[in-house]
């Protein structure tokens, strides 16, 4: 008997301790939700989504015709060609670096009759395949900052990718080509203005108007964006977030991450200090940081105004892009005319940007007459400390002004503009040419 009544007991024991063991395998908690670092809320600053190809521009499009040289500003025109360009197979890349002399380079990239699209920094070959059809999987890890398109009627050409730096030529074929509009400009080219070149070194050197240039002197009225709007989006839980008032603007925490508004220059600055420390993958190929950057400000809807790639630096993981008006770069001393993001292994570290977009075109325009390319250069070279190999590029833009009268009014006056080393400045004026202007505004110097 007491074996029997033994024996009942571990059973039943047995089947209470299966039970419980059940229970705990397959017991879900009903946990409150956590804030998560990877949440990111749908918010949109504005409704506008671009591609890469809107973004990534030539700075410059030159016809090399007969010993001459063309350059093609308007933007309708660039854009058409850019169009066509677009529709080529291009395959089949071969590096033909080591057939090219060093002291032949420069005669290479610009002899005969061709097309030359320059573009304002190294872009790597992931991004060119963003924009074109670009079908050889095989061609990777290297970065070009210029094409070299031959003219002709052929169905099959040669396109030449330059890295100029670094002397690196690669030949590619362009297949299903059709070159209609870029003959059509190309037969057109004495109605467009001559440039010249300017020497650099044997591999280096930057094309000039060889005449006088003129623009208008632009006004915008300007639309302020929504602080509010980029809280929501940058922050991994807004409810988390404090606001407080700062000298001059607003200040937002939620303890780790800070955005401040400036009022005074009407920018956003968005700073992730832990993003910096984050340990990096070495072994892990590094990710396209251009493409990223363009995702990033179209998940928030932040391309209020056009904007084009400006430049990169892969080290610091820093990209840059400006303000485009008329096909013409802006600039600002305070970084009004940019937007910039700094990234660390995988999250955004720093973005700074403007917190306005141009809104409506003040119909008073007034024309300025600017400095020739050969005029430029002579008052570069006679400036105290100017030192030529440091000259990266010289371009005519706007230097973006605030309307000291009128809050929300921008003035974008025309001017010269170079890159000195890693940093543009603006070839100031003269005192006969202020004169002119009413006065030397203060601004990019």
């Amino acid at each position: 008997m007491y074996e029997a009544v033994k024996t009942v007991v571990l059973t039943l024991l047995v089947l209470v301790s299966i039970v419980l063991t059940f229970g705990l395998w397959t017991y879900h908690p009903k946990y409150d939700i956590l804030q998560n670092d990877e949440y990111i809320r749908h918010v949109s600053v504005s409704n506008t989504q671009v591609d890469t190809a809107m973004i990534v521009q030539p700075s410059q499009l030159l016809f090399h015709k007969n010993s001459a040289h063309y350059g093609i500003v308007d933007e309708e025109e660039v854009n058409q060609i850019l169009k066509e360009i677009k529709k080529w197979s291009i395959d089949d890349f071969e590096n033909i670096s080591d057939t090219i002399p060093r002291e032949k380079f420069l005669s290479f990239l610009h002899e005969k009759e061709r097309l030359e699209l320059v573009y304002p920094d190294s872009i790597p070959i992931d991004v060119y395949r963003s924009i074109f059809q670009i079908e050889d999987k095989g061609v990777k890890d290297i970065s070009f900052d210029r094409i070299i398109i031959p003219l002709g009627s052929k169905d099959e050409l040669p396109v030449y990718f330059i890295f100029t730096e670094k002397q690196k030529v690669y030949k590619a074929i362009a297949t299903d080509v059709s070159l209609s509009e870029i003959n059509k400009l190309s037969r057109e080219l004495e109605k467009y203005p001559r440039y010249f070149p300017y020497v650099i070194n044997e591999t280096k050197q930057i094309f000039l108007p060889e005449k006088r240039v003129t623009m208008s002197r632009l006004q915008y009225y300007t639309d302020e964006l929504d602080p509010d709007k980029f809280k929501e989006a940058l922050f991994s839980d807004p409810s988390f977030v404090k606001k407080d008032l700062i000298t001059f603007g607003e200040e937002y925490t939620d303890g780790s991450r800070l955005m401040d508004v400036d009022f005074l220059q009407r920018l956003l600055l968005y700073v992730n200090p832990a993003a910096r420390t984050a340990n990096r993958n070495e072994d892990q190929e590094d990710d396209n940081l251009i493409q990223k950057s363009i995702d990033f400000v179209n998940e928030h809807g932040g391309w209020t105004d056009m904007y084009h790639f400006s430049k990169w630096n892969e080290e610091e993981r820093k990209v840059v892009f400006r303000l485009m008006v008329n096909n013409h770069p802006v600039f600002n001393e305070y970084g009004m005319s940019e937007i910039v993001q700094t990234w660390g292994s995988s999250d955004l570290v720093k973005y700074q940007r403007p917190l306005f977009r141009l809104e409506i075109a003040d119909r008073v325009n007034v024309p300025r007459t600017l400095l020739s390319g050969h005029e430029v250069i002579k008052k570069l070279e006679k400036m105290k400390g100017m030192k030529k190999e440091l000259i990266k590029d010289i371009a005519v833009g706007y230097e973006l002004i605030k309307d000291p009268e009128r809050e929300k009014m921008i003035i974008l006056e025309p001017a010269w503009f170079y890159l000195y080393d890693q940093t543009w400045k603006k070839v100031p004026l003269d005192k006969q040419e202020a004169e002119k202007r009413g006065g030397n505004v203060n601004g990019l110097e």
